[in-house]
């Protein structure tokens, strides 16, 4: 009987060792340099002819090839493992490892993130990098990642966020006015839109096109990539150029799986998201450029704003900014600020 017992618990033992895994997916028993590490990559853009999953099957292919097959990296678009919000809590929590999601729903996590989506901020790409890739985005990642126990990898381009509707052309503020707009579940967003005399409607992006489509909401904002590559042209009638917004990616992995991986597979997936940020941001660029015609040839109605017009919308969005100081944090705040006049 005692050896019995002895076997059992020996077995157990075995047992119990043979179901340990990594954090980050280990595939494969035997020595450190042989495990296999897969990662999940989410985001709700489209599935295909999109920039952001494009540039991630680039990201798969080159960084399985550079860890010779340690890293096994898989993509989830189109928010097959939840909308934003329940991405980033699957990141955080660890059922998924990594993520690419717009920087608006992260103000539920950390607030500091709000202050990429204050309207009016960059005019450009250009502008929005040279901040963003240098000690203000390096501050910004450090924040989040105390605050949520995500770490950032790198910055992606979204685009520029235009404002898009069913009821009528809009050109001032004033046409905006009693229109129920749908925004990101973003304090910022929904608070611009209210300044513009909107009545903010927070939905999820992947139940944007259902919404349009029913006339739950009368518009939305987005950059044309998004809208090219979620087809929402095929149910908006106008789209006016306010450029309120522009719009970024965040590229964050749980911190507990990056730790998971040995150093070398660290420093090989920093190397890899930073070359994806370079192919992401040319190639959202590039669909920028084609959208606005897809959009147009589609029959939606592009209006563009005078100087005076637009002033009028940033005007408007001006208080919004300064009340969001004290919000995501004076010291984040103030050196964004620093940084965006030293570029000027």
């Amino acid at each position: 009987m005692k050896t019995f017992k002895f076997l059992f618990a020996y077995l157990l033992i075995l047992f119990l060792a043979a179901c340990n895994s990594d954090t980050a997916g280990n595939e494969s028993s035997g020595t450190e340099g042989s495990k296999v590490y897969t990662l999940k990559v989410a985001h709700s853009s489209a599935a295909t002819d999109d920039r952001l999953e494009n540039s991630l099957q680039e990201f798969k292919k080159s960084i399985e090839e550079k860890s010779e097959g340690r890293i096994k990296v898989e993509t989830y678009p189109n928010s097959q493992l939840g909308a934003e919000r329940e991405t980033l809590e699957g990141v955080q929590n660890g059922s998924i490892e990594m993520a690419v999601i717009s920087t608006g729903p992260f103000s539920g996590f950390s607030k500091s993130m709000m202050v990429l989506d204050l309207p009016y901020l960059f005019k450009n790409g250009k502008e929005a990098f040279e901040v963003l890739d240098g000690e203000f985005g390096d501050n910004l990642f450090d924040q989040l990642l105390q605050d949520t126990g995500m770490r950032g990898l790198a910055w992606g381009e979204n685009g520029v966020r235009h404002m898009a509707n069913n009821e009528k052309e809009i050109v001032t503020p004033e046409d905006v006015s009693g229109l129920k707009i749908r925004t990101q579940e973003n304090q910022a967003h929904m608070d611009m839109i209210s300044a513009f005399g909107g009545n903010p409607t927070p939905i999820a992006f992947n139940e944007l096109y259902s919404s349009l489509q029913q006339g739950v909401i009368d518009g939305y904002e987005n950059p044309f990539s998004l809208i090219v590559g979620m087809k929402f042209y095929e149910v908006t009638k106008y789209m006016t150029l306010t450029s309120h917004v522009y719009g970024v990616y965040a590229f964050v992995i749980n911190d507990d799986a990056y730790q998971s991986l040995p150093e070398d597979l660290q420093q090989i997936l920093n190397e890899e998201a930073q070359k994806w940020a370079e192919v992401e941001r040319q190639m959202n660029q590039d669909q920028e450029e084609e959208g606005r015609k897809v959009v147009e040839e589609n029959g939606v109605t592009i209006t563009e704003l005078t100087d005076e017009q637009f002033n009028k919308f940033r005007d408007l969005a001006k208080p919004v900014v300064a009340e969001y100081r004290d919000v995501v944090g004076a010291d984040i705040y103030d050196l964004l600020m620093e940084k965006l006049e030293a570029y000027k």
